[in-house]
């Protein structure tokens, strides 16, 4: 068995080193995710490393620390981030295509430990940034082309940036720079520098941007001036901000992930922050775990089945002692888990960056000939500039060839009809029903619910209930980012012994996964009973295995704490949703089958 997972190790990271021949890293340190967060929160990191964030809506903030181009000064950081009390706070490696280049204009170059003047920084347009250790590059763009760039170039050195030049990085580089990095509390307006949007109309196209800025900035400061005829052309917006969280509604969702087409799994998605373990209600899990430990001797508690302060203590200490777990510990952080190696296609890559990179949009037009990169030229029109004409034009064009000669059964949709789009909430369930359409593999992203949840929340309650199945929903690998999820995939993928993965499968339980997340309903009796008799099985299975030797015993008895760890961390996650305890754990077992299933198909 250590023979095995040599060779597991030595694989991975043949295929680690073959991807990266081809990308670019960079690491960054994820601190967790925040509700209402303010700069002035973060005081105390801001002296290790500059903090930056992703806006995930309804008042939700992920937070980071730092950027680098290798991981060991990453790691140095993250540990000095775990030290100031953010216990979760982890190395995250974000995978950069070089292909996907930007033209820019950088404007300076600033130690992230002095003070940066933001403000006038800012009076040249929306800027980004670019992390390398203890400095900051600042740009601003992304611009359509770099003679765009070059028609910006004077007015940004007027500015008193004599040494402001215009070059292309990989998009993926970018970081926005927000209120919530500078510190700015008003963005100002920024000079026209030879673009007119007050009296240029919108682009209707994206290729009708020739010396703009790429059309999907969404951190302008300045709305276009509507023209005279607002019904001919697109008016530009500023974007309504939500005072309150919008409610998500119980979503219908099947378990029976094995029906229906596959949704492709990749992209990046907002990992959640773990859940807080209560220690005041009792549970199975707890008492296994604790069974675990006080046979490792790290717990000397009762076996009471509260995971308190003496389990969490206990479960430390075990992990800290189990070389075991430190060495998968490694293959995880540093390899993509089990069908999450990939985007399964070109357009779908495109469709995933549009969620992170400003220039993303852009290349929809090299896959003009695909109706679900139409719909999303709509939806990128709609949110640069609201309703119009152009708008219609694509999402209704995107849905009369996405069901040419083919129809959805048992929905009331005519897509000969013609639509007329003023609001978030249609056009995102059209473009849902692009991505339903009978042939399209693409899966709905996982950023559009994060961006919208409660648009998405009622086109999911919607459409679920008329096509279920049909419905693809991106596998976003939430649940997977949790440490001792991942640990105990990698370790059930390596006692599985497979020679090859069934990416169907695999991506199927994704799909399932992911609506367990966003979406979770209470399982009915066979459902529960069916995950019940699984868990049973397979710990029974694992037990037998565990007897044949030492060795076996040793990966065996590791895998199952992970398990259970993983089981108590499920059934927090789902009672913070208001679900009772013992629903919670019928979901935190249908959450670790679509997990585990898969891999220890053979011990049950």
């Amino acid at each position: 068995m250590m023979k095995l997972w040599q060779t597991t190790l030595a694989v991975l990271f043949l295929a680690t080193s073959l991807v990266r021949a081809q990308n670019e890293s960079f690491y960054t340190v994820q601190v967790g995710t925040f509700i209402d967060a303010k700069p002035e929160d973060f005081s105390a990191l801001r002296e290790l490393g500059f903090v930056h964030a992703q806006d995930l809506g309804s008042n939700l903030m992920e937070v980071y620390v730092g950027g680098f181009e290798s991981r060991p000064p990453a790691e140095q950081l993250a540990a000095s981030v775990r030290q100031n009390g953010y216990a979760n706070a982890f190395v995250q490696e974000r995978t950069i295509d070089p292909n996907a280049p930007a033209a820019i204009v950088q404007m300076a170059t600033r130690q992230i430990n002095r003070p940066i003047e933001w403000e006038s920084l800012m009076k040249a347009g929306p800027l980004y940034g670019i992390l390398q250790g203890n400095l900051i590059k600042i740009v601003t763009g992304p611009f359509t082309s770099e003679a765009a760039a070059q028609a910006v170039l004077p007015g940004i050195r007027d500015l008193g940036y004599k040494d402001a030049f215009v070059k292309n990085v990989p998009s993926g580089y970018l970081l926005p720079l927000t209120e919530f990095e500078t510190g700015t509390k008003k963005p100002l307006i920024p000079l026209s520098m030879n673009e007119n949007p007050g009296s240029a109309a919108p682009p209707q196209s994206y290729d009708q941007t020739k010396g703009e800025r790429l059309p999907n900035n969404s951190n302008s400061t300045q709305p276009y001036t509507a023209p005279a005829d607002a019904n001919e052309v697109l008016q530009a917006r500023q974007p309504t901000i939500p005072t309150s969280p919008p409610p998500v509604p119980d979503l219908p969702s099947s378990y029976d992930y094995y029906a229906g087409d596959v949704a492709p799994t990749t992209g990046t998605a907002p990992a959640p922050a773990l859940p807080a373990i209560d220690g005041s209600v009792k549970r199975g899990s707890a008492l296994d775990l604790q069974r675990i430990l006080k046979a490792a001797k790290t717990y000397t508690g009762s076996l009471d089945g509260y995971y308190g302060p003496g389990t969490q203590a206990g479960y430390e200490k075990y992990f800290a002692q189990n070389r075991t777990l430190q060495q998968y510990q490694l293959v995880a952080e540093q390899s993509p888990l089990p069908g999450q190696e990939g985007a399964d296609s070109e357009l779908q890559e495109v469709i995933n960056e549009m969620g992170y990179s400003a220039a993303a949009a852009a290349r929809l037009d090299d896959y003009s000939a695909d109706p679900l990169a139409k719909a999303y030229q709509a939806y990128q029109l709609f949110q640069n500039f609201g309703p119009g004409q152009e708008v219609n034009k694509r999402m209704n064009t995107a849905i009369r060839e996405a069901f040419q000669g083919k129809k959805l059964e048992g929905v009331a949709f005519d897509p000969s009809f013609t639509y007329a789009y003023e609001n978030n909430g249609q056009l995102i369930q059209h473009l849902l029903f692009v991505h339903a359409a009978p042939g399209t593999e693409e899966a709905a992203p996982c950023w559009l619910a994060a961006r919208h949840p409660a648009e998405s929340a009622e086109a999911y309650t919607s459409l679920s209930a008329l096509i279920g199945d049909e419905l693809k929903l991106q596998g976003c690998g939430q649940f997977e980012s949790w440490p001792e999820v991942r640990i105990m995939v990698t370790l059930a993928a390596d006692l599985g012994a497979r020679s090859s993965f069934d990416q169907k499968r695999l991506a199927q339980a994704a799909t399932e996964r992911s609506r367990l997340y966003t979406a979770p309903k209470t399982l009915n009796d066979k459902e529960r009973e069916s995950v019940e008799n699984w868990h049973e099985n397979l710990m029974k299975g694992v037990s037998n295995w565990s007897k044949k030797d030492p060795l076996t015993e040793q990966l065996g008895t590791a895998f199952q704490a992970m398990y259970f760890q993983s089981q108590v961390r499920l059934e927090d996650y789902f009672m913070d949703k208001g679900y009772k305890p013992q629903e919670a754990k019928a979901l935190a077992l249908a959450a670790l089958h679509t997990l585990v299933a898969y891999h220890m198909q053979r011990f049950v």
